[in-house]
């Protein structure tokens, strides 16, 4: 018999008599003090008991144990403020990850994570290739959804024209959200304000079309959320969108087939002059046996198809209007998707390619307002 079993026959026995559960639990929390047992003991009868007192005494499970991951505590910390059984405590971390909360494990304490690393270690996923010899896929990516020049018309027209086209795979090469305070007064061009809301508008606006999934990664702008907060967007939406697959942050690599691979990346650094210097860069910087065959780079904002080093090269442009920031930097944004097919052969290397841009040439002030 645990401590919770011993608590429970106790109460059965002297109902609602601290003392004398402070002094029958004294042999199963020995670490403990009288009244540091006959405090757990409280918290654990009315958590656990559900008339008006008990309901009165239950304590705010969330915000506690949000509050002492944020300082990090281990299991039997947090099940002393929370009165829970560790196990259930070990569930609720995890139902907290699951919902985007970044909480790390580290020498038996739990801590909520706020520090975001660059060019993290990719992650893999392999497509259930069937030997079709037509490999066709979209790209839709940098949406800055909650940017006040978020461009929400022109992505569901984008989406339209793949429903259209047959497609059932996009691809998202990061900064589906804006994020928040990226530099001084960026807030103010944010529409929404706090990761909730962020959240929420990207999961009841984010294009939704029967039969398309699309598999994502985050960039630098979504990662400003776990920095301010400790709050993993990407997980948070593929949470509540059962269409959306979340990749991970900064590169995810797609086995589209045995032989062939599409690499999602999504760089933080700057844009340069000429517009394939980046992605000669990456190219030239990749292991001869580790190339992948197909490289979708977002962050940049540009459009271009490239081949080099047997790297078919798509820089993914952008579903966001050129923004003040960008204005003052003298950057243009290439508003638009694209529509990839590739013709493989019997073992699965790419034959043929076809990258289409989709361009949208005019955008649409206060775009946003017009999906409220």
């Amino acid at each position: 018999m645990d401590w919770h079993d011993k608590a429970r026959a106790l109460y059965k026995q002297h109902g609602r008599s601290w003392s004398k559960l402070a002094d029958g639990l004294a042999d199963d929390l020995p670490e403990l003090s009288y009244m540091e047992r006959k405090e757990k003991a409280r918290a654990f009868i009315r958590w656990h008991y559900g008339d008006t007192e008990a309901q009165e005494g239950r304590p705010d499970v969330e915000n506690v144990m949000l509050a002492k991951l944020k300082q990090g505590a281990t299991l039997e910390q947090l099940s002393v403020v929370t009165a829970l059984p560790e196990l259930a405590v070990k569930g609720y971390i995890q139902s907290l990850r699951d919902g985007g909360l970044q909480v790390d494990e580290c020498n038996g304490a739990y801590k909520v994570a706020m520090q975001v690393f660059e060019n993290n270690e990719p992650s893999e996923t392999v497509v259930d290739w069937k030997g079709n010899r037509i490999v066709r896929f979209g790209i839709a990516s940098d949406t800055h959804i909650n940017s006040k020049y978020t461009q929400l018309t022109h992505l569901h027209n984008l989406y339209d024209l793949f429903a259209a086209e047959g497609i059932k795979h996009v691809y998202n090469a990061g900064d589906i959200d804006e994020g928040e305070q990226m530099r001084p007064g960026h807030q103010y061009e944010c529409y929404t304000q706090g990761a909730d809301e962020h959240v929420a508008e990207i999961v009841k606006n984010y294009p939704r079309r029967p039969g398309i999934t699309t598999h994502f990664i985050t960039g630098n702008h979504d990662a400003s959320i776990i920095k301010r907060t400790g709050y993993n967007i990407g997980r948070a939406i593929a949470k509540d969108r059962e269409d959306m697959i979340y990749l991970g942050q900064d590169c995810a690599i797609i086995h589209l087939t045995p032989n062939c691979t599409l690499e999602l990346r999504h760089p933080w650094d700057g844009s340069s002059y000429a517009i394939s210097y980046k992605p000669q860069k990456m190219i030239e910087a990749m292991s001869g046996g580790e190339k992948a065959n197909i490289l979708v780079t977002g962050h940049y904002h540009k459009a271009e198809y490239l081949f080099y080093r047997n790297v078919h090269s798509i820089l993914a442009g952008t579903l966001c209007a050129q923004t003040p920031f960008m204005r003052g930097k003298s950057i243009s944004a290439h508003m638009g998707g694209w529509l990839v097919e590739a013709e493989v052969t019997e073992s699965g290397t790419i034959r043929r390619f076809k990258p289409e841009f989709v361009p949208y040439y005019t955008a649409i002030k206060d775009d946003y307002s017009n999906w409220r």
